[in-house]
Parts: C-alpha cells; structure tokens; sequence
C-alpha cells in the first residue's frame, strides 16, 4: 500500500489512546516510513515539539495548515522567480 501523504505535507495529528503525551494538532511529515506488512508509517513532527514521532496513517488527516509541498521539479527559489 503507498503512502498517501508526502514529505513536508502539513497534516492534523490526532490524540493518542489513553495514557499517551501525544499532542493533537498540526505536524509536517519528516519522512514516509518502509513497510512490507502492516500499518503504513510516517515520521513526524509536531509545531508544539521539538522532537519526531512515529505515527501510523490513521491517526493523521488533511490540514488547512499553512505550510505547503511544492510539486514535483518546483523549488521555492523557481517559485519565487515566477512570481515576480
């Protein structure tokens, strides 16, 4: 199964299961994790926190975050030159 969400996608973090710190709320995605079987992985951080969690993809959803992942080819500086 592919991941569906992309590195440095803006997405909401949902509250973890009971006894958990886990934070809700807006996190970037760090890097999409391998997998063979099982639940499909995601490194994450959250604004709020300095360090990077591991979260399954069912605990993360889309976000009206401000933070956006340029298309495949685009760089912030070719970006920058088209707007000019």
């Amino acid at each position: 199964m592919p991941h569906l969400y992309k590195v440095g996608q803006m997405l909401e973090l949902r509250s973890a299961p009971r006894h958990s710190n886990r934070p809700a709320g807006p996190c970037e995605v760090i890097s999409c994790l391998p997998h063979d079987k099982g639940p499909v992985l995601y490194r994450v951080k959250s604004w709020g926190e300095s360090n990077e969690r591991v979260v399954e993809e069912v605990d993360l959803s889309p976000s009206a975050a401000m933070k956006t992942v340029f298309s495949e080819g685009d760089s912030p500086f070719s970006i920058a030159i088209n707007k000019r």
